[in-house]
């Protein structure tokens, strides 16, 4: 019998498992068609990309001294599922595929599924967050799409990166002299401890995953946006400032309170060959937020926002606080007893928000069909964790807040996405001469 190949697991993949502890480690997206997908055709792409990238198909192992993937075998109906649905039943089979949890041991890492109806397609994807994160995840599905596109147009190529999936490329970009500096940034920033919480039900047997999201739609969004545009301020900027200030009113935080929001940063920025370099992986760090109080109004709570994310944003080293802490731990412990001496340092964050950007629909569209709607998220959060995710399409905004909870929670969710939505009416009506 052949041995069974085994594939190193890098320090994203064991920090994504250790992770476990507070969010269901999975990835989500939903792209939604004017048409249908052709599925034979789909189907000889996800093979071939799985082919090529071996930790799709592999199972995790939880060594104690140094854990480890195992590649193993599988067939195309272990990723893909078909099914045709009733357009009143559409949403609820989504809600229901893409909040499946892959266990760790199985033979594939992600799970893809076609909901046709009406003549349209939906493609719903989950993926295990060991393998790759969401900057990762726009990419594969963009190459996906070229890929099909490839196929249907006659000439057939996978076409998907396959280097190396190690955390010590987000130094390539660096020169000599940064790079010796990067590498002994022992800090630990996740040691900003801020016990605000965002308020959700005690925990109960009854709760399960659900993504709850909300759309700004075009118009309110491109006023949103001409309106940072005056004021040289990122979509980022301003959706924080609004979260922000969106939080103190929602959780009832005192106006003096100092709080503190971790932003996912992608670390591609520091390597050479951005998204096309290297192997599916994890390269997500994270700044801290912090505002002194909210202010009287979104512009003011806005200047608080850029007062603290200015600092972050003239480091060179953004987001690669730590990494050296990590990889030290990692070398000198056995696994098990590294996991222990990560948990005590590491202070999962309360709060949290992501923007994973723009979807493209011109690079997902596929053969012709249009990409109408869409939107990814990132895990499932367990309480008393939560986290904003933005992801914009078409030039609207999809926020989704994906946790562990009950129907209370989910009516307290969609109170506060009404906050928000309030709050960017407010602002933009007190911003109005910039907005048109």
């Amino acid at each position: 019998m052949k041995k069974k190949q085994k594939i190193k697991a890098e320090l994203w993949d064991k920090m994504q498992y250790l992770f476990r502890n507070y969010y269901d480690r999975m990835v989500h997206a939903v792209l939604y068609y004017d048409g249908l997908i052709d599925i034979p055709t789909l189907k000889t792409i996800l093979v071939g990309t799985t082919e090529k990238v071996p930790v799709l198909h592999s199972s995790f192992h939880d060594s104690a001294i140094d854990p480890y993937w195992v590649v193993e075998p599988y067939v195309v109906d272990d990723i893909l599922t078909i099914k045709e649905v009733d357009k009143d039943a559409l949403e609820e089979e989504i809600e229901s595929f893409i909040t499946q949890c892959i266990p760790v041991e199985s033979h594939v890492q992600f799970k893809m599924a076609i909901f046709n109806s009406e003549g349209k397609s939906t493609l719903c994807m989950i993926v295990n967050h060991m393998c790759f994160d969401g900057g990762d995840f726009k990419y594969f599905l963009k190459r996906l799409a070229r890929n099909y596109n490839s196929a249907i147009s006659g000439t057939p190529v996978i076409d998907i990166k396959t280097g190396t999936r190690s955390y010590d490329q987000v130094y390539t970009k660096l020169d000599d002299e940064d790079k010796e500096v990067a590498k002994n940034l022992y800090k630990n920033i996740s040691q900003v401890k801020d016990e605000h919480y965002f308020p959700l039900t005690p925990d109960h047997p009854s709760d399960k995953s659900m993504i709850n999201r909300s759309k700004v739609d075009r118009e309110t969004f491109d006023k949103f946006r001409r309106i940072g545009k005056h004021y040289g301020v990122t979509v980022n900027d301003l959706m924080l400032a609004v979260y922000m200030h969106s939080l103190y009113e929602f959780g009832g935080y005192p106006e003096t309170d100092t709080v503190t929001i971790p932003c996912m940063v992608d670390l591609r920025r520091h390597i050479e060959g951005g998204e096309e370099a290297g192997g599916l992986t994890n390269h997500t760090g994270f700044m801290q937020c912090s505002v002194e109080g909210v202010g009287a109004n979104v512009n003011e709570t806005l200047v608080k926002v850029l007062q603290s994310v200015r600092k972050s944003k003239q480091d060179k080293y953004m987001g690669l606080y730590s990494l050296p802490l990590l990889k030290l731990a990692y070398t000198i412990l056995p696994y098990a007893i590294s996991e222990i001496a990560i948990k005590i340092g590491y202070l999962n964050p309360l709060i949290g928000m992501s923007n994973i950007g723009v979807l493209d629909p011109v690079a997902l569209s596929l053969n012709g069909l249009n990409l109408v709607d869409g939107f990814m998220t990132g895990a499932v959060k367990y309480k008393p964790y939560m986290q904003l995710a933005l992801t914009s399409l078409n030039g609207e905004l999809t926020m989704t807040i994906a946790i562990r909870g009950n129907d209370e929670d989910k009516k307290a969710v969609e109170r506060f996405f009404e906050i928000i939505h309030r709050n960017i009416a407010d602002f933009i009506e007190h911003n109005k001469q910039y907005a048109e």
